[in-house]
C-alpha cells in the first residue's frame, strides 16, 4: 500500500487492499477483534473487496458500549450487534465464527446470528487442516495454544511467532491470514478507532 493510500485509507477509513491479496491464491481467513461501532462500514468493504473464505470475530463486537460497565445499554447494544452480525453473515464466507467478549451478552448476540458459530471461552478447531485456537482472552489462548491463535481484549499479548505457533493479537491489527500458505497480511485500523474503544489499550477493559 503506498504512503498516500494508506493515509486515505487511515483518515476515511476506506480500505486499500493490495491486488495479490484481493486476487492471489488461497482461501483468506479475516480476523478482526473489539470494533467499535464507527468501524462497521470499513469492516463491510473489506469483506466485500477481500471476499474472505472465513471471518473470526474475536469479541467485543459493539467495543464502544462497554456493555459488562454500562447495562443499562443493552437495547442500543442489540441494535448495532444486529448491524455488524448482518455484516458478516450477509458475506460470501463459508464460515463465520465470533468468540464472545467481556462486553458482549450471549442471548442479544444468540438472538441474531443464523449461521455464525458462537464461542462462549475459547475453541481448538481446525480450519483448512491448520489447528486454530480462538479466544476473546489472552489467558485462555496461553493455556493450550494452536498453530494459528487468534484473539483480543488487551495486548497483554503482542502479535508474533513462538515455537513456530503464530499469534495474531485482533486489536494491534485486521488480520488476513492466507490459510493455504500461512502469509499474513495485516491492516492497521482506520483513525480515531482507539479512541472509539475508549482508550482501551491505556485502561485494559
Amino acid at each position: 500500500m503506498s504512503s498516500f493510500k494508506k493515509l486515505i485509507y487511515l483518515i476515511s477509513g476506506k480500505p486499500f487492499l493490495p491486488k495479490d491479496i484481493i486476487n492471489g491464491n488461497g482461501k483468506l481467513l479475516l480476523h478482526i477483534s473489539d470494533t467499535p461501532e464507527s468501524f462497521y462500514s470499513t469492516l463491510k468493504s473489506i469483506i466485500n473487496q477481500l471476499k474472505p473464505n472465513y471471518i473470526v470475530h474475536t469479541g467485543d463486537l459493539v467495543d464502544n458500549i462497554k456493555l459488562e460497565i454500562r447495562p443499562y445499554k443493552i437495547n442500543y447494544y442489540k441494535k448495532r450487534v444486529s448491524d455488524i452480525i448482518d455484516i458478516m453473515e450477509n458475506s460470501s464466507a463459508d464460515k463465520v465464527f465470533i468468540a464472545l467478549g467481556n462486553h458482549d451478552d450471549k442471548s442479544a448476540v444468540m438472538n441474531y446470528v443464523n449461521r455464525s458459530k458462537i464461542i462462549d471461552l475459547s475453541d481448538n478447531t481446525y480450519i483448512q487442516n491448520i489447528n486454530v485456537m480462538m479466544s476473546h482472552y489472552p489467558n485462555e489462548i496461553l493455556k493450550s495454544p494452536g498453530d494459528l491463535n487468534l484473539f483480543g481484549h488487551n495486548i497483554s499479548l503482542y502479535t508474533n511467532t513462538k515455537n513456530k505457533k503464530i499469534y495474531l493479537n485482533g486489536i494491534m491489527n485486521i488480520n488476513i491470514i492466507n490459510l493455504d500458505t500461512l502469509d499474513l497480511f495485516t491492516l492497521p485500523y482506520p483513525f480515531g478507532t482507539d479512541e472509539k474503544r475508549l482508550c482501551k489499550k491505556k485502561i485494559g477493559l
